[in-house]
């Protein structure tokens, strides 16, 4: 019989709780940063990023419809 597969797991620093504030002006402080360098989209990249998404959306569903009437038509004809 096989043995059971054994997996060593990290191990896991979990933080005194005098250590919570200096973590949370550090996270803040990242947090700050990458919101500095973001910048709000344009008009034009705005209407691109709908476009893309909603065409996405819809070869999805067409997908998912297609499989959908395949899985109906094979129930059907009874394969």
């Amino acid at each position: 019989m096989a043995s059971p597969i054994q997996i060593d797991a990290p191990e896991i620093h979990i933080p005194h709780p005098k250590e919570w504030p200096n973590l949370m002006v550090k996270k803040f402080r990242e947090y700050r940063r990458v919101l500095s360098i973001t910048k709000k989209p344009g008009m034009d990249e705005f209407k691109a990023t709908v476009k893309v998404t909603g065409l996405g959306m819809i070869v999805i569903g067409l997908v998912g419809f297609t499989i959908f009437m395949i899985v109906e038509w094979v129930k059907k004809i009874g394969i």
